[in-house]
């Protein structure tokens, strides 16, 4: 999925913007570092959750071994706790995206030869990123 794909997305859900962040490859497409991801995955706060889960049936048995809700074929969820949901995101095209750092040291220690071109990509965009201030 492109960016295009993802807003879309994002817009069917339409959930309300300060109740979820976007992780992993989504974020990464946000940030310009990759074209397309595979899905999308959202961080939701447990008042979301509570909001969602009988809409879209979630239950343990729809709850993977990470932690994560799959709501369609495309779209995973894991809730976070309101304490632990602050401070771990940016803004990008309205969206909350979760820190390029907090991406950056899960792919350094899972250590996948496509999360170590990742880090590459993270890093360059951060150095480029700090020369511009």
């Amino acid at each position: 999925m492109n960016k295009d794909d993802l807003l879309k997305l994002l817009e069917e859900l339409n959930f309300p913007k300060d109740q979820f962040y976007i992780l992993s490859s989504g974020c990464l497409v946000f940030y310009n570092l990759r074209d397309m991801a595979n899905d999308l995955d959202l961080c939701i706060t447990e008042n979301l959750f509570e909001q969602i889960k009988n809409k879209y049936d979630l239950n343990t048995e729809k709850k993977n071994k990470y932690g994560f809700y799959k709501l369609s074929d495309d779209i995973e969820v894991v809730v976070d706790s309101d304490e632990d949901f602050i401070d771990q995101f940016d803004l990008k095209d309205g969206y909350q995206v979760q820190k390029l750092s907090i991406i950056r040291d899960f792919k350094v220690k899972r250590g996948l030869p496509k999360d170590l071109v990742d880090v590459k990509k993270i890093d360059d965009y951060l150095n480029d990123k700090s020369l511009d201030m």
